[in-house]
């Protein structure tokens, strides 16, 4: 199937305004380039140019590593704010450079009839994430990503510093996509201190596994250990072992859905933004649903000074919900 039959539109995707002008960037052609990727296609080849829909490339890869200087191809490779639409499964681990040898702002697109593709599975090394972002600004919009595969590794990785100086993913975008643990998958996102992240619109299940230590986004200790100026909003989190484990600092949790008690499996953390050794803090979680028991026994941990007023909670019996579910203070013991 090409990219018209699934209902693809060939367009530029605007970049906004430029620092300290005020003023609006002005997009031409010969400004931003479309990249295609179909690893399904007919005639898909990494010996393609990749800008012509009918002659996609077959992997990703390829055109991370034209950047790199990596690929062997002499084709044209990612500039600044490119646009990368990509068709079919992704069955490849897909690793970009540090920022320094990657350009900035790229998007990558997936192109599909329903929000089940086209779906990023990686490939069968368990371990090894499907999508280990370095560098500044991508954004990552419209897949499934499918964790069948990896039960010891993310889906999404952002770095900050802790595989290499240059290696630093801050300002990524991830938006309409699916995280689907599959019920074996580790976690979704594993941030390792970006910060100026957004993730949006997403909806993340069935993240379970033996351990019951799967979980939909997490951070992990880096050098820069706590994300600050986060954003999580219009998220949905239904049947997961854990939600969102998530250090932050001065971050925002907004407009989204906890469910504690899913059809098949129970939250332990619902959304934590304070980890013992990692204290998030100065937080605002406002606008949320949340499920079940209120309390850090439920599953629910704020940071000493965070804000978490003006969410809609069940649990109506503790102090911190008023009458009305609104709650009204941080979640305590």
């Amino acid at each position: 199937m090409s990219f018209i039959q699934q209902g693809f539109q060939e367009r530029f995707y605007p970049i906004l305004g430029i620092p300290a002008t005020g003023e609006e960037a002005k997009v031409v052609p010969s400004d931003q380039k479309v990249f295609y990727v179909d690893s399904g296609h007919a005639n898909a080849d990494d010996r393609n140019y990749g800008t012509d829909p009918e002659c996609p490339l077959a992997t990703l890869q390829e055109l991370i590593d034209r950047s790199t200087g990596d690929s062997t191809i002499v084709a044209p490779a990612l500039g600044d704010y490119d646009t990368v639409f990509v068709s079919g499964t992704v069955s490849e681990d897909v690793t970009t450079g540090g920022h320094t040898e990657m350009p900035s702002y790229v998007s990558i697109i997936g192109v599909g009839p329903t929000k089940y593709s086209p779906t990023w599975q990686g490939s069968t090394t368990a371990n090894v994430a499907a999508l280990d972002l370095r560098c500044v600004g991508w954004r990552i919009s419209g897949f499934r990503f499918y964790a069948a595969r990896k039960t010891g590794a993310a889906m999404v990785v952002l770095r900050h510093t802790d595989s290499g100086a240059d290696d630093i993913a801050i300002r990524t975008q991830i938006d309409n996509c699916y995280f689907d643990g599959g019920i074996v998958g580790l976690y979704g996102i594993e941030t390792h201190g970006c910060y100026d992240v957004r993730i949006l619109d997403c909806d993340f299940s069935l993240w379970n596994n033996a351990g019951n230590t799967s979980t939909a986004i997490i951070s992990t200790t880096t050098p820069l250990a706590i994300p600050y100026r986060q954003y999580i909003q219009r998220c949905n989190f239904y049947d997961n072992d854990n939600a969102v484990d998530c250090a932050m600092n001065g971050s925002f949790v907004l407009d989204c859905n906890f469910q504690k008690v899913g059809y098949a499996y129970t939250s332990l953390v619902a959304l934590r933004t304070s980890q013992g050794g990692n204290p998030g803090d100065d937080n605002i979680v406002t606008r949320n649903h949340f499920q079940g028991d209120y309390s850090n026994t439920g599953g629910y941990y704020a940071g000493a000074a965070d804000d978490w007023v003006g969410n809609m909670a069940e649990d109506v019996a503790e102090a911190e919900v008023g009458d009305n579910g609104w709650t009204i203070a941080r979640p305590a013991a």
